[in-house]
């Protein structure tokens, strides 16, 4: 898609949105979200406070205001406001526009002065690049009297040339089992933590028995993704992939340990950027993270793309990531790696997750053919 191109795109959906007129935007990643909205404010000459609110403090107190002035609407920052998802409940008062900028961050708890009426708009306008499949959150967004204005799906956007083309390879990963799982426990009479060793084939199945007895708690539907994340088979696997595979590498872990163990390079919630500045810069090949630089970023010539671990991918965090790769690049055609650990919950998983994408660009293959 050629700048003209997308610039008639970006106008199209200013003129979509009807004067006064709340509701979402769902535009799939490089449509330019943040430029139409200030392209919709121009257009409008909105009078009166804005509101942007946007997942974290670099993009609320330094991207936005740039992005104003690069698409000249300087003008227009004494009359904003911006904030972060988390800092939202702490708001009150009312706005002539309120931007809710990646919207599936929206919950109960931080969007309350929206719901009770303590902060309130002339117009509401969320957006995100991924819809959220979520019910919680698409009953805010009823209650918020939000429908869809305007909608670019991901396979849309290839479609048009707006997003590279790309090819996804899901990897089925057989549990092992051996014995190289360390249980941790206390002991109920002694009080003395304790532990024991199986496997991680005996413990997914002692988990899963346990959630049919005793039913699917929080913490027991957590306790078993994490085991199917940190499965040593799936470490084992990723490494190798990674290890195998030519050309830039971009990696989304379980946790921030993964990570680590996965790249010499890293950026998660606990690092700096200078490991991200240095792999955006191509002075690094390789990177690992694990939310953080998964939503926001867009990364030129990504060979590929590898994901040790996907959820359902109903705040669409996963399709998210995945979107990082596609930047429109002449011929280039993105490769994600999805690893699935075989006779698990994540099978499910990664089924929900590529119900976004187009399935005749994916491909299932048998780890063990790969390293054959």
């Amino acid at each position: 898609m050629t700048s003209k191109e997308k610039n008639e795109l970006q106008k199209d959906v200013v003129n979509s949105i009807p004067a006064g007129e709340s509701g979402r935007l769902i535009l799939a990643p490089r449509s330019g979200k943040t430029k139409i909205v200030i392209d919709y404010i121009k257009k409008h000459k909105v009078k009166g406070k804005i509101l942007w609110v946007t997942p974290t403090s670099k993009l609320a107190d330094e991207d936005i205001p740039l992005e104003f002035e690069k698409w000249k609407a300087k003008t227009y920052l004494k009359q904003l406001t911006t904030s972060t998802w988390k800092g939202l409940n702490k708001l009150k008062g009312h706005y002539a526009l309120i931007v809710l900028d990646e919207e599936q961050f929206i919950t109960p708890v931080n969007a309350v002065g929206l719901l009770e009426g303590s902060l309130t708009w002339d117009v509401l306008l969320s957006m995100t690049g991924t819809e959220s499949k979520t019910q919680s959150k698409t009953d805010i967004y009823e209650q918020l009297g939000l429908k869809k204005l305007y909608k670019i799906s991901i396979n849309s956007a290839v479609d048009i040339g707006l997003l590279s083309n790309y090819k996804i390879m899901v990897v089925g990963i057989p549990m092992d089992d051996k014995m190289n799982i360390e249980v941790k426990y206390t002991d109920k009479v002694t009080k003395q933590e304790k532990s024991f060793t199986t496997s991680e084939l005996k413990q997914y199945e002692y988990l899963t028995r346990r959630m049919e007895r005793n039913g699917k708690t929080k913490f027991a539907l957590l306790h078993r993704r994490r085991l199917i994340g940190k499965s040593p088979s799936k470490v084992a696997a990723a490494k190798y992939i990674i290890n195998s595979l030519e050309g830039t590498k971009l990696i989304f872990a379980m946790d921030r340990k993964q990570a680590e163990e996965l790249s010499d390079y890293v950026y998660h919630g606990t690092t700096n950027s200078k490991d991200l500045q240095k792999f955006i810069n191509g002075e690094v090949n390789r990177i690992a993270m694990v939310n953080k630089g998964g939503t926001g970023y867009t990364y030129s010539a990504i060979d590929n793309l590898i994901l040790t671990q996907v959820d359902s991918d109903n705040n669409g965090l996963t399709s998210q990531k995945i979107a990082r790769t596609l930047l429109e690049q002449g011929d280039y055609e993105a490769t994600i790696w999805i690893l699935c650990l075989e006779d698990t919950q994540d099978i499910l998983w990664i089924t929900s997750t590529l119900k976004s994408f187009d399935a005749k660009k994916v491909s299932y293959l048998n780890f063990k053919d790969l390293v054959l």
